[in-house]
């Protein structure tokens, strides 16, 4: 019996340092795909500091919000008439954000990291607006049931949540804006 649990004792001892030792950063030679991406070379070094977008962002947000809706489109299109499961499943996963996001990020030539900040930073302002009511967006939120950290961001101006320059900046493209943005929730939210 003593030479068993010593026996044992040594084969999870072996099992724990190979685990160990093959759990860290896998190179992509190794046949993985799973590979940590380097952070964005245009993040702000202070992680409180919000994103800041400029107009030229806020161009590619509205052009490439236009394109993710045709890109979600032709997706249901195939969908539709896919003629097989597998088909159906490639056509819905295309139609998703991470998808879709930076596929019209390509088509645009902009940088796919900073579409995607711009894209959410905005998204954002834009999800809770609709919440508060001020917005005419398709989302609803039942607020006897909010977390306190939802109802105090509704509660909250989300144009404070901006820098000052990108807080002006859609501001002043507000309505144009969250009018693509409507239109793609409608499209991926509702099932449109």
């Amino acid at each position: 019996m003593t030479r068993f649990r010593t026996l044992s004792a040594i084969s999870l001892a072996a099992v724990t340092t190979i685990v160990g030792c093959t759990s860290g950063d896998r190179s992509p030679s190794t046949g993985d795909t799973a590979v940590v991406p380097a952070p964005a070379a245009d993040a702000p070094t202070d992680s409180d500091a919000p994103f800041a977008f400029t107009d030229a962002d806020l161009d590619a947000y509205e052009k490439g919000l236009r394109k993710e809706i045709e890109l979600v489109q032709a997706a249901k299109v195939r969908g539709d008439s896919a003629k097989t499961p597998a088909e159906r499943g490639a056509a819905s996963q295309a139609s998703f954000e991470t998808s879709t996001a930076p596929a019209a990020a390509q088509a645009l030539g902009v940088p796919v990291d900073r579409y995607q900040a711009t894209r959410r930073t905005v998204n954002r302002v834009f999800e809770t607006l609709d919440f508060q009511g001020r917005i005419a967006g398709p989302m609803e939120l039942d607020t006897a049931r909010a977390s306190p950290e939802m109802k105090q961001r509704l509660a909250s101006d989300p144009f404070a949540e901006l820098a000052p320059a990108s807080a002006t900046a859609l501001r002043a493209r507000l309505d144009a804006l969250s009018a693509v943005w409507i239109e793609y929730m409608n499209l991926v939210a509702v099932n449109g």
